[in-house]
């Protein structure tokens, strides 16, 4: 290996090592050496890459979707910006190269298609946070979004320097491409692709953590040096979808243990649904709280004796599912509208039906043996709280609002 390819190839292992302080030194050390007037372009290849690297740190700390003072007359200084105009950076700096070194004008060419990587991730990243603040479960729209990005740059900076930024930008995009595809099979109640597809990311995310070495590039010494913004972002999405996976094959998994078994597992999760359903069920003196499709979801089960109920508690199968779906088929106009909760109240069988639809042909519904009135903040409360979980979309906006 060349000088030059042990240096470029120290420097990215660096980066995707999150060991941005040693980066930095490696370019000083470097630039130290080439001062002279003839090695004027190298030098300015060295500024580059020390631009890349602050970059780079910003964006495994989620900076590019962090707010920035852009106004009239304003430049954009997001990191998008950034990443393009270094893209135009890296373009002047191939032309200098294209006559006297041959090799670091191709490590231009890989870096510019690295930069163009990055931005479609930040592209999909904003993806993301836009769909929850819209609240719609989308998933495989991102999940087609995903996969362009992994095909689009499948062959893109391949060079053996920077086969450590290729390795963690697969990474990045395998768990994202994972974890959408376990939530699209979630959507479909397919059991074993869902756990599949779960274990895979959680494998990867593994793997990438293990790649990381621990350096106090972190603000403070008492912070025991934890991971980095983005990867934790996605440990925390890995959780939502572990969690929701564990409420909608409860029944499944129960049957695989020993119900005190089943409550230590669901108790370590992000979030325990079932036992949410379970305490507000007990304190409101709700009959039932249901998670249930519509016929249009294709099961994997064979228990077509609680079909088509996902879980239920208590757990015996309500008598009242035949009005629970004509309701659903009457309000439908109603129910296709984001957190829009239907009431019903039979005064003929003297109970009060809640409705709601968590996702496309997922509802969640609550059936009292009162009459409750509308706008209960209790009732409410449990269902945004639930909805937003189950949706991932609180999760998606934190992308923005709760990076610290």
């Amino acid at each position: 290996m060349e000088k030059e390819d042990e240096f470029l190839h120290s420097f990215f292992t660096y980066i995707s090592q999150i060991c941005f302080e040693k980066a930095k030194e490696l370019i000083e050390r470097e630039k130290d050496l080439h001062k002279s007037p003839l090695n004027a372009a190298w030098y300015s290849f060295l500024n580059f890459l020390q631009q890349l690297a602050l970059s780079e740190k910003s964006y495994i700390e989620i900076g590019f979707l962090q707010t920035k003072n852009k106004g009239f007359l304003r430049k954009d200084n997001s990191l998008r910006a950034i990443y393009e105009s270094m893209k135009i950076d890296i373009r002047k700096l191939e032309e200098n190269f294209k006559v006297n070194n041959k090799r670091v004008q191709n490590y231009c060419q890989n870096i510019y298609q690295f930069l163009s990587a990055k931005i479609n991730l930040i592209e999909l990243y904003e993806k993301i946070y836009q769909m929850g603040i819209g609240k719609h479960s989308r998933y495989l729209e991102l999940l087609n979004f995903t996969e362009n990005i992994i095909q689009k740059n499948a062959l893109c900076f391949t060079d053996i320097c920077l086969t450590p930024v290729k390795a963690v930008f697969n990474l990045e995009c395998e768990i994202l491409q994972q974890l959408f595809k376990a939530l699209t099979e979630l959507q479909r109640l397919q059991f074993l692709p869902s756990l599949v597809l779960i274990h895979g990311a959680h494998t990867r995310l593994n793997a990438w953590e293990g790649r990381i070495q621990k350096e106090s590039w972190k603000l403070g010494f008492l912070k025991n040096n934890p991971s980095p913004a983005l990867l934790q972002w996605l440990l925390k999405l890995k959780g939502i979808v572990l969690s929701k996976f564990s409420l909608y094959f409860h029944n499944t998994l129960a049957q695989q243990t020993t119900p005190n078994d089943m409550r230590n597992i669901c108790v370590k999760l992000q979030h325990d649904h079932y036992q949410k359903m379970v305490s507000f069920q007990k304190k409101h003196d709700a009959a039932y709280v249901i998670l249930l499709s519509d016929n249009q979801v294709l099961y994997d089960t064979t228990d077509y004796d609680s079909f088509p109920i996902i879980v239920s508690y208590p757990p015996k199968c309500p008598p009242h599912l035949e009005t629970i779906m004509r309701m659903i088929s009457e309000n439908v106009s109603d129910l296709v509208i984001v957190d829009k909760i239907v009431h019903k109240y039979s005064s003929q069988e003297q109970r009060t039906y809640v409705i709601t639809t968590v996702e496309p042909n997922i509802y969640l519904v609550i059936i009292f043996e009162s009459k409750k009135f509308e706008k209960e903040a209790f009732i409410e409360n449990f269902i945004s709280e639930i909805c937003i979980n189950l949706r991932c979309t609180k999760v998606f906006t934190n992308l923005k609002y709760n990076i610290k």
